[in-house]
């Protein structure tokens, strides 16, 4: 059992290599398993979010994927995941349905999203400004260590982190030099 709400929240130094290393492997376990049970034609992409697909951000040491699905594949797709890899599955809402995961040592956070939510939309662009910008990634640091510092919960934790989430969409809408295939959404309270 793999329960997102067990462990500490402890941010580690970034190991951006190690990270993008552990993402590809997990996507191509989730994409094997996929297309094995034929269910490959319903993934839209499968992209690494989250502080771990950001260089020299210090994160908890879970990689995050975003598996973008044809909207009514989201609960085959996560139930696939869940009997064919292992972990616990969550449904979070018709358009997400998160599968945490450990693999060799490593955990993972599979997001099983439907193409038209805005969850993993809004990690693609937080993820692309973070990277873009350093002063942003700095202040989102310190911003992740005092809410670690503050918080043993994970929810009070990541509710910390929205305004700010907020503010990193709307750096996205203003830098022309961002592109993103879709419409930067909002956060809904």
């Amino acid at each position: 059992m793999v329960n997102a709400n067990d462990d500490p929240i402890e941010l580690v130094p970034a190991r951006h290599d190690t990270w993008r290393e552990c993402f590809v492997a997990e996507r191509d376990r989730v994409s094997d398993v996929l297309t094995s049970e034929s269910l490959e034609a319903t993934v839209e992409q499968i992209e690494h979010v989250g502080s771990t697909a950001v260089p020299n951000l210090a994160s908890k040491d879970i990689v995050d994927l975003d598996i973008v699905v044809a909207d009514d594949a989201v609960s085959d797709v996560s139930r696939t995941l869940k009997s064919e890899l292992g972990g616990d599955r969550i449904e979070n809402s018709d358009q997400w349905h998160p599968v945490f995961r450990c693999d060799g040592g490593q955990r993972f956070n599979d997001h099983v999203f439907a193409t038209s939510s805005d969850g993993w939309k809004i990690s693609v662009v937080t993820r692309d400004v973070l990277r873009a910008y350093p002063a942003l990634r700095t202040e989102y640091e310190t911003l992740k260590r005092d809410l670690a510092a503050d918080h043993d919960d994970l929810v009070a934790y990541s509710e910390g982190k929205t305004a700010f989430i907020e503010h990193i969409l709307n750096v996205a809408r203003s830098d022309d030099d961002l592109t993103v295939a879709f419409d930067i959404p909002t956060i809904e309270s």
